[in-house]
């Protein structure tokens, strides 16, 4: 498909920019050499001005198709950096195929998936990266990840900071080639200065390359899993939680056997809760498969909020074992929230008592008693300085090829402080700084990544 992109650049494309269906208003997009001559043929309006809103009336032959409202942008002030219009017609089904139609039979032809885009880049309006995120910015589903579509698009962020290490690579690449090329005029070589460069452009990839844990959280939210023992809370909890009666409330033991999801957002990002089914020993075939899924589910979780009835908590050091036990052998390295529940039926007193070095809040789910304590724990462990400050990846794409980088970036380093000769050594650093151009789009000869890249767009953009 992208060879095609490729033989049929000169010509002259067009497509409906607006969702398909009927609707107020739709606007259709013309891009291309004939773009101008095109809509001069079809709308009719006794001067036409440039860059500037002009209404009249778009006709098919003697017939009246629609009023409409046309821009027109003269190349290279455009989206696409060729000449392109734009047709604000009404949103009528009839009026959208039909204006479509007459601009394919007066010399257009329809566009692929992401084309407009896709000329935006060949003609150098944009780079890999902001085309990207103009993907990204259509799908973005929330505030936080709506921020770093606009900072990596408008602001540019993203391609700035890639371009700052790639100067960095090109810095200690001229600065190894004077003083191989001018060797006989006794240049030394500052060792510490380039130790020092390798070390910045080392960490910067390792940040970035971190950056794109964090993106998932906030693109895909934070899984939140509420296990522990049967009949301890955590199906009254999780509908406290997500306001809503998901889960199946009952005093039989293990009435949970399947996972039960819900939502809530706070501080504009999704927190995914997953009500699981109780820990317990059993001779049940389905409390047991449930049991597997709610370990199994633990893998996938990002916070765990552990809840135990306080009633039964009657040997602290045997709790405290237990906890022990699961800290060692399934919370592992999770962040954790012991909630003890049903204080409205017991007086026993733990604030002062830490267990394993995790925090207690002590709630009432029934009587919705401690609740607020809970969100505040939840609102202080998002990671706000990182997704507020940062500069993230967010692409699968990116973060691979960062890490091919990285790799070639250490090796370097290694050879470097193993004194190897210059000449054998640079070729790490130009595969790095291969890689780091991949991202941005420059030098890429590989159509199938942007093929696969611009496929996923939709028509008209």
């Amino acid at each position: 498909m992208l060879n095609n992109y490729y033989i049929s650049r000169k010509d002259t494309i067009t497509a409906i920019s607006t969702p398909l269906g009927t609707g107020a208003i739709s606007i259709i997009r013309i891009s291309g050499k004939k773009s101008i001559k095109i809509i001069k043929k079809i709308f009719y309006k006794k001067k036409i001005k440039y860059n500037k809103v002009n209404i009249g009336i778009i006709y098919d032959k003697k017939e009246i198709i629609d009023q409409v409202i046309i821009i027109i942008y003269k190349k290279p002030n455009s989206y696409t950096g060729e000449n392109l219009v734009e047709i604000n017609c009404h949103g009528s089904n009839y009026i959208q195929k039909k204006i479509i139609n007459i601009i394919i039979k007066n010399g257009g032809r329809l566009a692929k998936n992401g084309e407009f885009t896709f000329r935006a880049f060949l003609n150098k309006k944009i780079d890999l990266l902001q085309a990207e995120s103009i993907y990204d910015l259509i799908n973005s589903e929330n505030k936080i990840y709506h921020d770093i579509a606009i900072n990596n698009l408008i602001y540019n962020k993203l391609s700035k900071n890639i371009l700052k290490i790639q100067n960095s690579i090109l810095d200690i690449l001229s600065y190894i080639e004077i003083s191989l090329d001018f060797s006989e005029e006794d240049i030394t070589i500052d060792k510490k200065k380039i130790y020092n460069k390798i070390i910045y452009i080392e960490n910067k990839i390792k940040n970035l390359i971190e950056s794109y844990n964090i993106n998932n959280i906030i693109k895909e939210g934070l899984n939140i899993s509420i296990i522990g023992p049967v009949n301890s809370g955590k199906s009254t909890l999780m509908n406290v939680l997500i306001k809503e009666d998901k889960s199946i409330i009952s005093n039989i033991p293990g009435t949970t056997r399947d996972i039960v999801e819900g939502k809530i957002i706070i501080d504009n990002l999704n927190l995914n809760l997953f009500d699981t089914a109780g820990i317990r020993k059993t001779n049940s075939k389905i409390e047991k498969i449930g049991i597997k899924k709610t370990f199994k589910k633990i893998n996938d979780t990002n916070i765990i909020l552990y809840v135990f009835d306080i009633l039964k908590l009657k040997n602290y050091l045997k709790f405290k074992e237990k906890i022990k036990y699961l800290k060692k052998k399934i919370f592992k390295k999770k962040k954790v929230l012991l909630i003890a529940n049903k204080i409205d039926k017991n007086n026993i007193n733990l604030k002062k008592k830490k267990i394993i070095n995790y925090n207690i809040i002590f709630i009432s789910a029934k009587k919705k008693k401690g609740i607020k304590k809970i969100y505040k724990y939840l609102y202080k462990i998002i990671p706000k300085k990182q997704i507020r400050n940062n500069i993230f990846i967010n692409n699968l794409r990116h973060y691979e090829e960062l890490k091919k980088s990285l790799k070639y970036i250490k090796k370097f380093k290694k050879d470097y402080l193993n004194k190897i000769p210059y000449e054998f050594i640079t070729i790490d650093l130009k595969l790095s700084l291969k890689h780091l151009y991949y991202i941005n789009g420059y030098n890429l000869t590989s159509n199938e990544i942007l093929e696969n890249i611009f496929s996923k767009f939709c028509i008209g953009k």
